[in-house]
């Protein structure tokens, strides 16, 4: 399936939808920009309206020697210690094998960390899904702050990503991600650019420690503040051709230190992303704008499998360490 987005059980369309864009795997149900995405709206029209069960693993093992009068092989079922089976209970769908102390959290609780953010505002949502049959999900919610370049038409928006999976292999996370207003595709902006982050287990404790997480996240009325003296500060740091070069070599080293063409492409691609890419016109020349040209290489140029392998390359992975390495690289020139 394209992107490995789910199949909303309700409507027999695709589990994601999207307010005032489409995505860029073009599926699900877009809504006009001036309707609002409420966290009802995203559980219809997102596929995530279903709970999910827990039950105890069992295997069939055969009697050795043991056949009924038939002549077929005799079993006895046994439950696995310390291990269980999550489920869809709308479709009774298996989602994945987990542990003894795994707590299920279902899809309408995730909507309780964007409530403690927000007190209860609805109309937040950008982006909501679910991917395979069910075993993960996605929301993505514009925050009311936003952050102005000095000097510019530049104007960065606040958004928080979160997932979950069902499926025992991945904890619950969330990230802050800042998203020009320059560029499209707010979903794809928004996993590639995740900052401060949060992963919470699935154990007894996990929905309370949801309620919280934006505390641990730094989510409070100083981020975009804070966020907007980072990134002025960074129009401050003026850089060569040469200099801005040196830093997309760091960024991208040759493997093994041996000539490679595709890292030489990949170098190239930044570069370019960097000279005129959307929204560089007027800050070329700053560690600001090779910031952002590496985010749109990251955005718009690099390719992904599908979008659960964006997520997770991005939530945590060789992605998010890329962004994370180029703040740090240029924050540090003086």
């Amino acid at each position: 399936m394209a992107d490995n987005i789910a199949v909303n059980e309700k409507n027999g369309g695709m589990a994601f939808v999207s307010r005032g864009e489409v995505a860029w795997h073009g599926l699900g149900t877009v809504l006009p920009k001036e309707e609002q995405l409420t966290a009802a709206k995203c559980m219809k029209y997102g596929g995530m309206d279903y709970e999910v069960g827990i039950v105890p693993t069992q295997a069939n093992i055969p009697l050795i020697g043991q056949f009924d009068e038939n002549g077929n092989q005799m079993f006895v079922t046994s439950d696995v210690p310390k291990s269980n089976a999550t489920y869809r209970k709308d479709t009774g769908v298996i989602l994945g094998t987990v542990g003894d102390r795994y707590t299920v959290v279902d899809n309408k609780d995730a909507f309780g960390f964007f409530d403690a953010i927000t007190g209860g505002e609805e109309g937040i949502y950008q982006t909501a899904g679910v991917l395979g049959v069910g075993e993960r999900i996605f929301i993505t919610a514009k925050m009311p702050d936003y952050i102005r370049i000095e000097g510019t038409n530049d104007i960065t928006e606040v958004y928080v990503l979160l997932t979950s999976s069902h499926d025992g292999t991945g904890a619950i996370k969330a990230c802050v991600t800042p998203i020009r207003v320059v560029c499209n595709n707010t979903l794809r902006a928004a996993l590639s650019n995740c900052t401060n982050k949060v992963s919470i287990r699935h154990t007894t404790n996990a929905k309370s420690s949801l309620a919280n997480a934006h505390n641990l996240m730094g989510i409070t009325s100083q981020y975009a503040q804070e966020m907007s003296e980072t990134l002025n500060h960074l129009t401050t740091i003026k850089l060569s051709d040469a200099a801005a070069l040196s830093v997309i070599e760091s960024l991208f080293p040759m493997p093994d230190d041996k000539p490679s063409t595709r890292t030489i492409n990949i170098r190239n691609e930044v570069f370019g992303a960097y000279q005129s890419g959307v929204g560089q016109e007027g800050i070329v020349g700053n560690a600001y704008g090779l910031f952002n040209g590496i985010t749109y290489y990251i955005d718009h140029l690099k390719s992904y499998k599908n979008q659960e392998v964006m997520l997770d390359n991005i939530m945590g992975g060789q992605g998010s360490k890329l962004v994370d390495n180029a703040m740090k690289t240029l924050l540090s020139i003086s």
